[in-house]
């Protein structure tokens, strides 16, 4: 009996075989292979819907502290001035002067980073350097526009939505896109971003 149980006791700790090892790693592959894409997806529209509801907010934060304020407040972008391009960040302010940039002695209310890569936001031609709103919350850059989140270069990729847009009218009214027809590409008010 001595002898019978110090088989199963060296049988207990010696460990795995190569063969139950490899088993094991040729499991982890297979749920690894489908697991992957579709953790990558849900990484890409986790970050979209992040920087889609960031912009949201601080747009209707924008407009609300225009009303409350009784004055113009200005989201400019920080890149090159008429180029279109957020993606480097915004500076939020009182726009005294209305002109639509940050000048000496303008109040600076908040300020948005800068998307890491390959993330970007476009704005619409009527926002291609400023969105402002005045002291009623309408906005003053003319019919209002839309802004573009991607993720890339593609606003789909492998069959997958890469993109978010954030719209606005002319009253004021801040919004989200959404995707109305299922071809993963928010719409705006006349069609397609």
């Amino acid at each position: 009996m001595n002898s019978k149980s110090s088989n199963v006791r060296r049988r207990a700790t010696r460990g795995l075989s190569l063969i139950e090892l490899l088993v094991v790693i040729a499991i982890a592959a297979v749920l690894l292979g489908i697991g992957v894409p579709g953790m990558q997806s849900y990484v890409v529209s986790s970050r979209l819907a992040g920087s889609a509801n960031d912009l949201f907010s601080a747009l209707n934060f924008a407009r609300s502290e225009a009303v409350r304020r009784q004055a113009q407040v200005t989201l400019a972008h920080n890149g090159t001035a008429g180029s279109r391009d957020w993606t480097s960040g915004w500076t939020m302010f009182v726009d005294a002067t209305g002109n639509g940039s940050l000048d000496v002695g303008e109040e600076v209310l908040r300020v948005g980073a800068a998307l890491d890569a390959p993330m970007t936001i476009f704005g619409s031609a009527n926002f291609a350097t400023f969105i402002a709103f005045d002291a009623n919350g309408r906005l003053t850059n003319a019919g209002g526009g839309s802004f573009v989140i991607c993720h890339g270069t593609a606003l789909v990729a492998d069959g997958q939505p890469r993109a978010r847009a954030v719209l606005v009218n002319g009253a004021g009214r801040v919004r989200l896109a959404i995707d109305s027809n299922g071809d993963h590409i928010p719409e705006t008010d006349t069609g397609p971003v």
